[in-house]
């Protein structure tokens, strides 16, 4: 179940075409789950700075069940940190990334929890 989700300055128009089924690849490959089951939200246009100034920055959470944790994190952090600055043109020192497992019995999907 991750779900990306990305708040940022950026105008809608400024988010690439391709960016949904890019970033849901990219999750999937890096967290072993089937894109199937990968959500992502990009949240465009919001009224935000980050250090003082209004230049592109964002706000990024990725909540997922059991794969990820110290180790995998660190992993994970240059990855995405480097996809985010490629693809929406954010420097990596404009956003935060803040990574949460989900417990399996706090998500609810198709009627029913994981666990």
């Amino acid at each position: 179940m991750p779900l990306l989700k990305i708040e940022t300055n950026l105008p809608k128009d400024q988010i690439p075409e391709k960016f949904l089924l890019e970033a849901t690849d990219m999750i999937s490959s890096e967290l072993g789950k089937p894109a199937s089951y990968v959500s992502i939200q990009v949240c465009p246009d919001q009224v935000m700075s980050f250090g003082g100034t209004t230049e592109p920055c964002a706000n990024i959470t990725l909540n997922c069940i059991g794969v990820v944790g110290p180790e995998k994190n660190r992993k994970l952090a240059p990855v995405l940190s480097k996809f985010i600055e490629q693809k929406l043109a954010i420097k990596q020192e404009r956003f935060y990334i803040n990574i949460f497992d989900i417990p399996r019995a706090s998500c609810v999907w198709n009627g029913s929890t994981f666990g």
